[in-house]
């Protein structure tokens, strides 16, 4: 069963390759029975292994062929083997879905046996002559879809500075946090107000209004003064809190006063004069 095709075999420099279990499973055995993925759910927050990570012009086609080629496995399960093409320029190959939860005593977060068995076997895949493929697998937490009005996507507008007035970050029963801030995003629209939205692999924001550089109009001691456009939004009452999952987050300051987290202008990503 041939792993690397002819674009494979000439980007890792390899012959042709059959991909072998090593770690004492049957090329006979039937694949195991794999969780049902799922986003939300109080069984905790999903988990995945990564298999491999590519860059590169040629990155799409190349971690096709090894997904067709992990599929085509035995004792792997077909249906648990996904690809992902991020804007950050890699292409990332990802195997299972687990749950893991995290003890409220210890802050640990529990391994399950499947996904430390199935981790185990991920490492051990390679070709008859030793080479190993995926020595760099490493568990990570689900990778989700980006969601929302492309319309609204904050890494379209063309502006110096937003203000970021929520963001959403993944708990352990609460991992649609894309789908919130797109959602709440379209709320604020409806509701009359220039929202956007800007994910990444570990939050979600919301913001509203678009401006340039004479947002901030000056400094001293260290902290901006703000345009009076800005300040009016933040005197708005949906506005002047910069929500946490839909809650105000207050922070504790030096004297001991919790402060509530004010909305706060931050610089548009890919923005004219933002920073790389």
């Amino acid at each position: 069963m041939s792993f690397a095709s002819p674009s494979l075999r000439r980007f890792l420099c390899v012959p042709a390759a059959c991909m072998v279990c090593l770690s004492g499973c049957s090329a006979t055995a039937a694949p195991r029975p794999g969780p049902k993925p799922q986003l939300f759910s109080t069984k905790g927050t999903p988990w995945t292994i990564q298999c491999i990570e590519l860059s590169g012009h040629d990155r799409a086609s190349h971690i096709e062929d090894f997904a067709k080629a992990l599929r085509s496995t035995p004792v792997i399960r077909p249906g648990d083997v996904f690809v992902r093409h991020d804007e950050d320029g890699f292409a990332r190959l990802y195997y299972g879905t687990y749950f893991r939860r995290t003890d409220p005593k210890t802050g640990k977060r529990d391994m399950p046996k499947q996904l430390t068995e199935d981790m185990e076997l991920i490492k051990q895949l390679g070709d008859p002559s030793g080479r190993r493929y995926f020595l760099r697998a490493m568990i990570v937490r689900s990778p989700t879809p980006n969601v929302g009005n492309p319309a609204w996507d904050l890494a379209r507008a063309l502006a110096k500075y937003t203000l970021q007035v929520a963001a959403f970050e993944p708990t352990e029963d609460f991992w649609e946090y894309k789908q919130a801030a797109a959602d709440y995003c379209e709320w604020l629209r409806k509701k009359g107000y220039e929202a956007y939205y800007h994910h990444s692999s570990s939050s979600s924001v919301v913001t509203v209004g678009l401006f340039g550089p004479d947002a901030v109009i000056e400094r001293a001691a260290g902290l901006p003064y703000y345009s009076d456009a800005v300040v009016a939004l933040q005197r708005d009452e949906l506005l002047k809190y910069n929500l946490l999952n839909g809650g105000i987050y207050y922070v504790r300051e030096k004297d001991g006063k919790r402060v509530a987290m004010p909305s706060r202008l931050v610089e548009v990503p890919g923005g004219p004069g933002s920073k790389p």
